[in-house]
């Protein structure tokens, strides 16, 4: 008994110099790379496998997230709605379907899925096709309300509102709601295609092919795309554009599949709340969340986490907005243990400059997550380092070691997650950096600690 005692006590004394050592390390870390330079630092180590290890600068300090804010967003849905939720959206009717005709309107309800696409529409519509409908004899009727708001978030950029990465959220959404416009000039023709193709959008076209190349601008009124300029002939280019009106584009898009897929329909398409009791005609269910949030996490999706965050709201509490949203993941937070008074959530991705958190709460949540059964789901969803994800081009002397989520708005730049040692102890950590002029500062402090724990 008095060997094994005093083998526990020398056990005891390695560790604590050990875990010394490291945090020794750290510290000098930060006063090499921070050196000179006037920026805010949150810093939180854990080691999670011995409870020996704490390293923590400013972790009660409130900083700007960015996307670290996804981690917040993507942990409430795993808790809350389960890996295994789906989104689904519906296609019904109020009337009836007799010799080949649906006599009354077809409704497309949404239900917050990110990941709808075109082919699932034109999947749908095989459906339809599959239980006898040839011609619909009413409208095609659009439905969002499965959130009470369309658009974009409090306090995101409005200088970025012309690029997709800010794509509007809503209830009703396709394709990340961003049109693809390819553009083919001929030496006397200039044709235009959309994907996904729809009814909603029109070009004003009088680009021109020409033997002086001036180039070309696109400018987008409502629903009207001008494309104007002159370039070569043989000249191809794609435009990518953010969709302003979500749920009558995607209305819009359905509509115009139905008809190339040979389904006469009679009237037009408009955006109406789905009565009830109405007839379901077909089911259409997303991927499960546990592989929704990969795509979230890994490429850092606005879009996907803005529909995910307002989703929350609408299953927990009924009310898909920011507000509710907020509050559902507000409460979870607080029943996991995490002080929530330095916490503001504006939205679910990261964009807003509003939104507030501490590296301790980053690492609380990371730490609660590792101990619950849906703990691989989450860190299956984050990017690896030099493998994946936003990861995939840095870290790359501790491949395969780091698995985390990066954020970075102007300003800002932050890393939390996990890191695993050679010796198999496994770290987690959040390193927030604000106030920044360049990212060089951030890029070295997060590589270089992330290194010094990978190599323990």
């Amino acid at each position: 008994m008095k060997l094994k005692a005093f083998i526990f006590s020398l056990l005891l004394i390695f560790y604590s110099v050990l875990a010394n050592t490291v945090k020794d390390d750290i510290q000098s870390i930060v006063n090499d790379v921070l050196k000179n330079h006037d920026v805010k630092v949150g810093i939180y180590v854990e080691s999670l496998t011995k409870d020996n290890f704490k390293f923590l600068l400013n972790h009660q300090m409130p900083l700007i997230p960015a996307s670290n804010q996804k981690i917040l967003t993507t942990s409430t849905a795993l808790l809350k709605l389960t890996p295994d939720y789906r989104f689904k959206t519906l296609v019904l009717t109020d009337g009836y379907i007799k010799d080949g005709v649906l006599f009354g309107n077809l409704y497309l309800k949404g239900g917050g899925d990110p990941s709808l696409t075109e082919e699932d529409l034109k999947s749908i519509v095989k459906q339809l096709k599959e239980i006898g409908i040839k011609k619909i004899d009413g409208n095609v009727v659009g439905d969002g309300s499965f959130f009470s708001e369309e658009g974009r978030g409090y306090g995101w950029p409005e200088k970025d509102f012309d690029y997709c990465f800010t794509a509007p959220f809503s209830g009703l959404s396709l394709n990340e709601n961003c049109l693809t416009v390819k553009v083919f000039v001929g030496s006397k023709k200039v044709s235009v295609e959309f994907y996904p193709e729809n009814s909603y959008y029109q070009v004003v076209n009088t680009l021109k092919a020409s033997k002086h190349h001036t180039g070309y601008s696109v400018k987008v009124e409502g629903n009207k795309i001008y494309i104007s300029g002159s370039v070569k002939a043989g000249t191809q280019f794609e435009i990518s554009i953010p969709v302003k009106n979500p749920a009558i584009f995607t209305t819009s898009a359905f509509y115009t599949i139905l008809k190339n897929s040979g389904i006469q329909v009679k009237g037009s398409y408009f955006i109406e709340n789905t009565p009830s009791n109405l007839k379901t005609l077909v089911t259409h269910y997303s991927i499960p969340l546990k592989d929704i949030i990969k795509k979230t996490n890994k490429d850092s999706d606005n879009f996907y986490a803005e529909q995910i965050f307002r989703t929350l709201g609408r299953e927990i509490f009924g009310k898909g907005d920011s507000e509710t949203s907020a509050r559902v993941v507000l409460n979870t937070l607080r029943e996991i243990g995490v002080n929530i008074n330095n916490i503001r959530i504006y939205d679910g991705s990261g964009l807003s400059r509003y939104n507030l958190i501490t590296a301790e709460s980053l690492v609380k949540i990371l730490s609660y997550i590792y101990n619950t059964p849906y703990f691989f789901d989450f860190y299956h969803s984050l990017a690896i380092s030099g493998v994946d994800g936003t990861l995939k081009h840095r870290f790359y002397e501790i491949k395969g070691k780091v698995y985390a989520k990066t954020g970075y708005i102007k300003g800002v730049k932050n890393l939390s997650g996990y890191v695993l040692s050679k010796s198999g102890e496994v770290y987690v950590f959040s390193i927030l950096t604000n106030d920044l002029k360049s990212t060089e500062v951030a890029n070295k402090l997060q590589e270089k600690i992330c290194s010094t724990l990978a190599e323990r």
